[in-house]
This record gives C-alpha cells, sequence and structure tokens, in this order.
C-alpha cells in the first residue's frame, strides 16, 4: 500500500538476502551479549564479521531508545546499509518505542541515499509485541518519520521509495499486511493534517478548507456541509461572526457527518479550531513568531484528517465533526476587546436551545 509516495509493502523471507539499499534491525538497551538479541541480529553480525557484537562490547551502539548505530555491509550481503535501532529497555518496550525505532532508522539510511529499505517485525517474538501490532507500527513509523513538507522547496535528501517488512512465516503475510494497510492509512492522515499546517496562510484559507474537507468526503463516503457567512448570520453564530468581520477573507463553518454505526448510537463529536491565521485582531500580537500563528489552524486540519482514517477503517461507530474556520485581522471592522459579541438574528433562540 501506498502513503505519501513511500510504498509499504510485507513480504515472507530472509532479511539476510533481501535486495535492497538498507536495512533495519533492532536491539534492547539489555540485551544479552552473547545471545544477542533476536535471530536476525545473530545471522547479520555472523555475516559481517561480528561488528555488531563488537560495537556492543565498546560501548559504541548501547540499544538505548532512538539510538541508531549504521553500518556498511562490505559486500557480505545484499544490502548496502545495515541501521541498528535501539529499542530500549526490554520491560519498556511498546509500539510506540517500534514506532519510533523505524522512523529513526528510515530517517538515517535515508541521508545516505537509500531509495530501498527492509525492516524487521520490530518488538515482536522476544519482544512481546504481537506481529500485527508491530507491522503497524512499521507502517506508521516509515511514513511518519520520512515525512516532509517539500512543497515550495528542493528537498535537502533524496525519496525513499519502497519500505518492505519481512516477516519469517509465509503464511502471516495475509494478517501482517492487512495490519500494515491500517498504520498507513493512520500515518497518511497524519500528514495530511502536517500537509494542511504546514501551508501558508494565503493559501490554507477557511474555503480552501473547505474544499480539502468536501473532496475528503466525496472520496470516502462521508457528509460534509458547509455554512457560509449569510447562513452563519441566520443560525445566530455571533462568536465565530466576531473574530471573523475584521478580515476580507469569508469565513466557513464545516461540518462532517460519518454514519458507521447503528441509527440509534450515540454520536462522537469532535471539534476542531481552524484559525487559519491569527494576528490577535485588534489586540495584536507580538511580532516576534507571528508568522507561526498560521498553525492555528491545525486543530480542525487534525479533525478533518481524523475523519477520512475513520472512515477508511470503516470504524463501526457514529461520529461528526465541527470545524469553525476564520481569520482573525485587524481591520476597520474588526471585534473592538471588550466589546460585546454582535447581536445576530435568532442568537437568543439558539443560546436557549
Amino acid at each position: 500500500m501506498r502513503g505519501m509516495g513511500v510504498k509499504i509493502e510485507v513480504s515472507a523471507g530472509d532479511i539476510t538476502r533481501t535486495k535492497v539499499d538498507g536495512i533495519l534491525i533492532s536491539l534492547c538497551e539489555d540485551s544479552e551479549r552473547l545471545g544477542l538479541p533476536t535471530s536476525a541480529v545473530v545471522a547479520i553480525d555472523a555475516l559481517i564479521g561480528g561488528a555488531i557484537g563488537t560495537l556492543l562490547d565498546s560501548r559504541g551502539l548501547k540499544g538505548k531508545a532512538n539510538e541508531v548505530g549504521v553500518l556498511h555491509s562490505l559486500g557480505n550481503l545484499p544490502a548496502r546499509l545495515i541501521a541498528v535501532c535501539g529499542l530500549g529497555r526490554r520491560s519498556e518496550l511498546n509500539v510506540d518505542r517500534a514506532r519510533d525505532a523505524v522512523a529513526e532508522g528510515c530517517r538515517a539510511l535515508r541521508k545516505l541515499g537509500c531509495r530501498t529499505i527492509a525492516t524487521t517485525l520490530m518488538g515482536a517474538g522476544a519482544g512481546g509485541l504481537r506481529d500485527v501490532d508491530s507491522a503497524r507500527a512499521m507502517a506508521e513509523g516509515a511514513l511518519l518519520g520520512l515525512y516532509e513538507f517539500s512543497k515550495y522547496k528542493a528537498s535537502e535528501v533524496g525519496s525513499v521509495e519502497q519500505v518492505i517488512i519481512i516477516v519469517r512465516d509465509p503464511s502471516a503475510v495475509a494478517h501482517v499486511r492487512l495490519a500494515a494497510d491500517v498504520g498507513v492509512i493512520l500515518a497518511t492522515a497524519t500528514n495530511l493534517s502536517r500537509d494542511m499546517t504546514n501551508e501558508p496562510a494565503n493559501y490554507m484559507t477557511p474555503t480552501r478548507m473547505a474544499e480539502i474537507a468536501q473532496e475528503l468526503g466525496a472520496k470516502h463516503g462521508f457528509g460534509v456541509t458547509v455554512l457560509d457567512r449569510p447562513k452563519m448570520e441566520e443560525m445566530g453564530m455571533g462568536g465565530l461572526l466576531s473574530v471573523a468581520q475584521g478580515s476580507a477573507e469569508p469565513p466557513k463553518f464545516i461540518r462532517l457527518d460519518y454514519r458507521g454505526g447503528a441509527t440509534d448510537a450515540t454520536t462522537l463529536c469532535l471539534i476542531g479550531k481552524a484559525i487559519t491565521f491569527d494576528s490577535g485582531g485588534i489586540s495584536i500580537k507580538p511580532s516576534e513568531g507571528l508568522q507561526e500563528m498560521k498553525d492555528d489552524m491545525a486543530g480542525g486540519a487534525g479533525v478533518i484528517a481524523a475523519l477520512s482514517a475513520i472512515a477508511q477503517l470503516k470504524v463501526p461507530a457514529n461520529v461528526s465533526c465541527l470545524i469553525p474556520a476564520t481569520e482573525n485581522l485587524p481591520g476597520g471592522r474588526a471585534f473592538r476587546p471588550g466589546a460585546r459579541s454582535q447581536r445576530l438574528p435568532h442568537a437568543d433562540g439558539l443560546a436557549a436551545r
């Protein structure tokens, strides 16, 4: 399955014989020296002349969480490079550690020019994680770790095109692949939210956010309702319109509805703030760091991305999302500090409900 340009695959085989640019293996901080941590590490260590064991002995490699040591295979493996990723103490091993280890390892290999990467199921087996949990973490870690926002500038490093999760048992491929696909969906949604937040404020406007929501709704099968200023005035949304009145950019109120549960089931509501640029209005913020106030729509981006993942995963639940989107800028009509929200038709009736 492909996520943000990187193809995630699951294949049965032997990682020591896999033809890729680089491979990822893992060890724990408190692994026994003589046995080393896993069969993959033992096999690779033997093929490269005991280099991993030597690093462990010299404390050049400790297996700490987020630690990565990269070794050259010197032609002893089909892969050119070996990234040994630390998982921390075995007693503290969980999917988060595995996810972080893959992210760190993939980034390290990308810097060294790897375009194809293979990884073992980190933390599975002796580590205590289920293979499906490890596979999902592997897919998430690869896509999250390799994320870059390079739309407006050239990337400083090359792109990784393929990450292969290697399993030893051919009968496990099908269910491991399903778990990895879930990881791809979740990580792709996270990266969508990142993309939206990283866009400049003159592009990621309330209108553009509404368009993205509509595109995703049409693609993944959830309802999208977008209210414009006249409809918001009719409904008495004085708070949102007060913030919006200083900007020439029209506000939008975005509602998303996914129905995957029973008709009479409780609906979960997610609310995401989407101030696409927040100068502070009349009470203007300090100029230092003001350019970062485009990030004030990250809550709305996260909610839109979350529902796209929920719909793709066909979660058996009913979920509605509310995203008030506007800019907050100074202007002749801007809301003044200390003033009361504008009175709108039906506002009192709305509050009474």
